[in-house]
């Protein structure tokens, strides 16, 4: 899901890529998977930036630390 969602951001489609972004998210909170996890997290906190939702990208930062 993390590879997808890098691919569908680096096409423009920051939608697609932020559900997929989530999904990975979640499968590696489920695993337990901090490395994923934290790589996840910085990248969904650069689209929220890229696209100007700076709060939501420094919530993303903040879990990221």
């Amino acid at each position: 899901m993390h590879e997808l969602g890098r691919i569908y951001a680096n096409k423009g489609d920051v939608d697609e890529a932020i559900a997929l972004y989530k999904e990975s998210l979640e499968i590696y909170e489920r695993i337990g998977n901090v490395q994923g996890k934290a790589v996840t997290l910085y990248e969904l906190g650069r689209i929220y930036a890229d696209k100007g939702e700076v709060d939501e990208a420094i919530a993303l930062f903040n879990q990221y630390s």
